[in-house]
């Protein structure tokens, strides 16, 4: 730790004061400043509960102060800290040899209901009380973690932390309800798994397929279009477990020792799983490359209820013997390598833990603030602007089984509000954009069908049949005729979505019928009395014959494509035949109207 004898500011110094005679902390060094802007006080705290194997009564922490960001966090001493991770706290590992604390800094910023005391206010804003409310946070973690009271049933489970667990790389998998059995009933068994890349990113991967340790398939994971055609880049291995694998306090096994301790406590035995798994890759001249081992288990969402999904933890650089490995003082012979590849599983060798990922849609799209996803299969017709920009935020919000329809090409001039961008233009824009909208999400499997509606070729035609929910963004009235004439065969949820002239406003309309209501729809849309199309101030592209452009501006596009797909979620939710008109005020809000 590198110090320089400045003077302690005095907002610090009013903290040293402040704990002078406290019960439980005493300070054992003045404030120290640290390179950049940062301050460290070592102090030493007292737990008021009984002491455990791991908790000493007394133990030394350094609470680091930044003055740039006002940001506080206190750090456990290499001598006389705590040396275990519990829950709520990083991984509590040595760090750079040149700082005298550990890496295990609490979260101390949880509300203090979960460690059994009444929740407090929140973080106060001022430097001396901040930091001193910190102080505060320390002695109930403290106190929590020896009475084993940092996590309560009913909670939401809190993964363990391990070495090396960093925001990339990441292996993505998903979780669905029918795992759960199929791998409870493969409790201690072993094999392989597939990995892809996730198209065109950095160090993301997703698991593709499964296999049995004789490299028979037994389950393919179902991923959108995109991910589904990507070639397998590399082989994992698989271990099938019964629980989570947890070291006491609350940490994840740090070397390959470790794990195969708790692997030999639920009947694992990972010294001869390496040694067939090396002479496997041997045989098969696989053994150019180090392996990711992936560990399964049951998983429940809160603490103490019963599991219900199938979760997977990865370790990287798993590194057997290759054929041409030896040993000092033995033969290099087939013998010798699997002796290598069983030490390994009694080594003290640091593992690298790699972070892992549910990417199920309901997990995936937890950010989107919606908890039902949608499960429709849902055709856009029309990919212009606003049916570009609709199908984005369908893709988005749950919707990954889509299909848009469009005959025409994408030209430079459509790029001021559309989705796509240049490298599309000449292209088709329904194949396009179904291109663009499979590279969104790992789930995206959207179809693009370049032709007109209704189409006049028997395979598209059956392709439009299959589709749930029939949405119209084209903004012509001969296509709202042509749905009214389609023969659908059964019932259909319909959405027509129209920004009228100038984007002022968007026409929506929806009915759940064998056949789309025309006359129903162009009535409702008239008696709410949208501003007519006016060809007298109409914006004119290029030069020559005269050549009116509808005119909207992006900003509009996005503000009716959000609207509609509201609009959208609520219709397949609600089969009520109903129109309205989203109309903009000149300050800026929206009139929501109904005809």
């Amino acid at each position: 730790m590198r110090t320089s004898n400045l003077f302690v500011p005095e907002i610090l110094q009013k903290v040293t004061d402040s704990v002078i005679g406290h019960s439980r902390i005493t300070v054992l060094q003045p404030w120290a400043r640290l390179e950049g802007n940062r301050w460290a006080l070592k102090i030493r705290a007292r737990l008021s509960v009984p002491e455990t194997s791991t908790i000493s009564t007394e133990t030394i922490w350094y609470l680091l102060f930044d003055s740039a960001s006002a940001s506080v966090v206190a750090y456990p001493a290499k001598v006389g800290g705590i040396s275990q991770t519990y829950q709520h706290q990083s991984f509590n590992e040595e760090g750079p040899a040149n700082e005298p604390w550990r890496r295990g800094n609490p979260c101390l910023q949880r509300q203090a209901a979960v460690f059994g005391r009444s929740a407090w206010t929140g973080e106060p804003q001022a430097i001396d009380e901040k930091i001193l409310w910190y102080l505060d946070r320390l002695l109930v973690w403290l106190d929590a973690a020896a009475c084993a009271k940092l996590n309560e049933p009913g909670e939401p489970l809190e993964l363990p932390t391990g070495s090396g667990l960093s925001s990339f790389p990441i292996v993505g998998f998903t979780s669905l309800a029918d795992d759960l059995p199929f791998w409870n009933g493969r409790h201690g068994q072993w094999g392989w798994a597939d990995l892809a890349r996730l198209p065109g990113s950095i160090e993301s991967y997703v698991i593709k397929a499964f296999q049995d340790k004789e490299r028979k398939p037994i389950r393919d994971v179902e991923w959108g279009h995109l991910i589904s055609k990507q070639p397998a880049c590399n082989k994992a291995l698989w271990i099938a477990l019964s629980s989570l694998p947890v070291v006491e306090p609350w940490e994840l096994p740090r070397t390959w020792l470790a794990l195969s301790s708790y692997l030999n406590s639920v009947g694992v035995n990972l010294g001869e799983m390496f040694v067939k798994v090396g002479a496997d890759c041997r045989q098969r001249r696989m053994d150019n490359a180090p392996m990711i081992v992936l560990l399964g288990f049951p998983i429940s969402a809160t603490i103490g209820a019963k599991p219900t999904r199938y979760h997977w933890l990865a370790i990287g650089g798993l590194n057997l013997s290759d054929r041409r490995a030896k040993k000092n003082g033995f033969r290099a012979t087939e013998k010798t390598r699997q002796f290598i590849d069983q030490s390994l599983a009694s080594s003290t060798t640091a593992m690298r833990w790699v972070r892992t990922m549910n990417w199920s849609p309901e997990q995936i799209r937890t950010r989107a603030g919606r908890e039902n996803v949608v499960c429709k299969r849902v055709l856009v017709i029309g990919a212009g602007a606003l049916g570009s920009a609709v199908s984005e935020n369908l893709v988005r919000m749950g919707i990954y089984d889509l299909g848009v329809l469009d005959a025409d090409r994408l030209e430079v001039g459509n790029l001021t509000r559309h989705a796509l961008g240049m490298d599309a233009v000449g292209h088709n824009k329904a194949l396009a954009l179904a291109s663009a909208l499979n590279l969104l999400m790992p789930d995206a499997n959207v179809v693009g069908l370049a032709s007109f509606f209704p189409p006049t070729r028997m395979e598209i035609a059956e392709q439009v049949r299959s589709f749930d929910v029939i949405v119209d963004c084209s903004g012509s009235d001969g296509v709202l005729d042509a749905l009214s004439a389609f023969d659908w065969r059964e019932e259909k949820t319909f959405i027509s979505l129209g920004m009228t002239w100038k984007a002022e406003g968007l026409l929506a309309f929806t009915a759940s019928e064998t056949a789309f209501p025309t006359i129903d729809a162009k009535q409702r849309f008239a008696d709410l009395a949208a501003p007519p199309t006016s060809l007298v101030d109409a914006p004119v592209e290029g030069i020559g014959c005269w050549h009116p452009v509808f005119p909207a501006s992006a900003s509009n596009v996005m503000l009716w494509s959000a609207l509609g797909s509201q609009f959208i979620i609520e219709a397949i939710h609600s089969s009520e035949r109903r129109c309205e008109y989203f109309r903009q005020l000149a300050d800026g809000s929206v009139e929501r109207l109904s005809g």
